[in-house]
């Protein structure tokens, strides 16, 4: 009896507290701020797009050329296209997903022998905006070299930074999201959480603020960074220049493990030009064609690392050419600071992307290494958190040419049969590819995707027809690769819009209504017939689903699973189907109450002859749920979810709920009540 109270206890003080995350959002608008309100004003429930309005869009994949290219690789063709459906779809919903649509639903479909993927974008009723959503080419840029400096660039960069840094400061708890969210006006800000270093270890920059700082404080001022370098997208070493926004978030004494540098034994490649450091006499290249020298050979020496030591004696311009560019061992503090950070963060056989110092452009090979010691110290160690304006001069300035004119990109072949990628543009950005490489023959091209510089081509001539090749593109995977990133994710077919349709938010909003009118009356119509035929029982299996009601509501709000009218058409089902096993178990309670047992063992015997039908009909419509929801569409798929939903939480009130509540009885005057038991006897 006394695990029985336990167990109701436990069961009523959960409801409740599912019951305040259940509220109408009316009633949870009155809860305080704090943290645990915030959180349960922000479960809500996600609407569907039959519910919510919408756009569905159906894009067609064209397949054609799939079994072709499949007899070229020895590749099922039912397997292939499979991947192939399942990488457009997965593609698109990375697409969806990165621009913040509210719960997009993306899946397969197959229309008349065709592979279609449907999207639904729930809350947006615009078709155009539907389709620059799905079909837009992100973050795609098209770049020419910078030939002058914007002499206000500094001081606007600063005056944001410091704009920053006021916020920061009035509101220290919060500089995470102020990092994370924070956007200079060309896009050049970093942030930096739960950096750690020590105090004998930190930049110089960092050295004279963060030992002097408390936990939790930002300081004050900008910090000018320098003497701090990275490795840029492309692979190349850089110094982070900039103003800093510095937080100290923890300061404690550990002991620190220090190992020596050891020493790197590295091969490089040197492409010297006019006016380099130690540029030898018969050097005549531009400083740009040494860039686009070393790309290209950097481009071979990828395709065939073995072969690096010929090269650096065929194109090397440093005195070691002669040594296949062998340097030799060397420890930090010896070489050019750019040149020795890419050395000592590469590994053994890794090459640099292309590295530039006084010198010129390199590449760069490790060869070998050296461990240092180790020894144990014991000093401060801080873990705090930055923000960087980057000041760094950009090479690059936009063209006007991005992603809105791009259409797609796709790997071929050159006479000699080195891959290169083929991009294609529209009409508009045709005719703006025509004049930009007019007038940037014998000049660079930068290639933006995501930010990130991916090729920087060299134009030879004026290129009409709207399609450009990319060629030293090296091996096959890495053309590839680029196209995959020009295409904004690898999609292995062409998809075409095929159909578009519009759901107003006003028919979602009155199916709501209604359903969840007809819902609410069946409740109540129910609740009547079982408190009228069942009596005291009927009371108990109201309240189970009433439970039933605050646990569905629940689980609706806090998993983000969408609801559509088909889910609410597989809720209002599995009430019945509790109510079912109620009435199985309410049935042989009563016929073993008027065989004359007693009150406890009419109940217990109820529920174990009972359970058997209740377990089989359940089970059998669970397993039907499941084949629903693996041949089933997206309609059918939201039904069966929710019906099968509702069954393993019906079975839990049906079965557990209401016997809870029928052992409160025991051994009370209401246990003996045969009326209101609704027994015949």
């Amino acid at each position: 009896m006394r695990r029985f109270n336990k167990g109701l206890t436990g069961i009523i003080i959960a409801t409740l507290l599912m019951a305040v995350v259940s509220l109408p959002d009316s009633v949870k608008s009155q809860l305080p701020n704090d943290k645990v309100s915030s959180w349960i004003k922000d479960q809500k429930v996600t609407l569907g797009l039959d519910l919510q309005g919408g756009t569905q869009l159906d894009y067609r994949i064209d397949l054609r050329n799939i079994e072709a290219r499949n007899a070229d690789e020895d590749e099922s063709n039912d397997v292939a296209i499979r991947d192939i459906v399942e990488g457009v779809r997965a593609t698109l919903e990375r697409r969806v997903n990165g621009l913040g649509v509210s719960e997009p639903n993306i899946y397969t479909s197959d229309v008349a022998g065709e592979k279609h993927i449907i999207v639904e974008l729930a809350g947006i009723k615009d078709v155009n905006e539907a389709k620059a959503i799905v079909g837009k080419t992100i973050q795609l840029e098209f770049k020419e070299p910078k030939t002058e400096e914007d002499p206000d660039a500094l001081a606007k960069i600063e005056a944001e930074a410091n704009i920053t840094l006021q916020a920061a400061l009035a509101d220290t708890e919060n500089f995470a999201s102020l990092g994370e969210s924070t956007q200079t006006s060309d896009g050049k800000i970093t942030y930096r959480g739960s950096t750690e270093g020590w105090e004998s270890g930190l930049a110089t920059n960092h050295n004279g603020v963060i030992p002097n700082l408390n936990v939790g404080q930002v300081h004050s001022e900008l910090v000018e960074n320098s003497g701090d370098y990275m490795v840029t997208a492309d692979g190349q070493i850089r110094e982070r220049k900039g103003f800093l926004i510095l937080k100290l978030d923890a300061k404690e004494m550990r002991d620190k493990t220090e190992t020596s540098d050891g020493r790197v034994k590295a091969s490089h490649i040197l492409f010297a030009y006019v006016g380099s450091e130690r540029a030898a006499e018969g050097v005549t290249r531009t400083k740009e064609e040494a860039l686009v020298e070393a790309e290209r050979i950097l481009a071979e020496v990828n395709t065939a690392p073995e072969n690096f030591a010929t090269l650096a004696e065929q194109y090397s311009d440093g005195p070691s050419s002669t040594k296949g560019g062998d340097l030799g061992f060397f420890g930090k503090g010896t070489m050019a600071p750019a040149f020795e950070a890419a050395s000592f963060s590469l590994e053994v056989d890794q090459v640099s992307g292309v590295t530039e110092t006084d010198f010129g452009y390199h590449i760069i090979k490790v060869t070998d290494k050296e461990e240092g010691e180790d020894t144990v110290t014991q000093e401060n160690h801080y873990t705090y958190s930055e923000i960087l304006y980057d000041t760094s001069p950009d090479p690059w300035k936009s063209t006007g040419l991005d992603g809105a004119h791009f259409k797609y990109a796709s790997v071929t072949y050159d006479q000699l049969g080195a891959p290169q990628v083929a991009i294609q543009f529209d009409d508009e950005g045709a005719r703006m590819f025509e004049d930009l490489t007019e007038r940037l023959v014998e000049q660079q091209l930068a290639i933006f995707v995501g930010g990130e510089l991916v090729s920087a081509p060299r134009v030879n001539q004026k290129i009409v027809g709207g399609q450009a090749v990319i060629t030293g593109t090296g091996s096959l995977q890495q053309a590839l690769q680029l196209a995959n990133d020009l295409n904004t994710g690898a999609i292995d077919a062409p998809i075409i819009l095929s159909g578009q349709y519009t759901i107003s938010a006003s028919l979602g909003d009155n199916a709501l209504q209604l359903s969840l009118y007809a819902g609410l009356i069946g409740l109540i119509a129910l609740a009547i017939f079982m408190v009228f035929y069942y009596r005291l029982l009927g009371i108990f299996a109201v309240i189970a689903l009433l439970i039933y009601s605050v646990i569905i509501l629940f689980i609706l709000k806090t998993t983000g699973i969408v609801m559509t009218l088909a889910g609410i058409a597989g809720i209002i089902l599995s009430i019945g189907m509790a109510v079912d096993a109620n009435i199985l178990i309410f049935e042989r309670t009563k016929e073993e109450l008027s065989e004359g047992n007693s009150y406890i063992a009419a109940i217990t015997t109820g529920f174990e002859r009972a359970w058997s039908s209740i377990r089989d009909s359940n089970v059998s419509s669970l397993i039907t749920c499941v084949i629903l929801w693996f041949f089933g569409n997206s309609i059918i798929r939201g039904f069966a979810l929710m019906l099968g939903l509702g069954i393993l939480i019906s079975m839990f009130t049906a079965i557990n709920v209401t016997r809870a509540l029928l052992k409160t009885l025991n051994g009370t005057k209401l246990s003996k009540n045969k009326f209101l038991l609704g027994s015949k006897k």
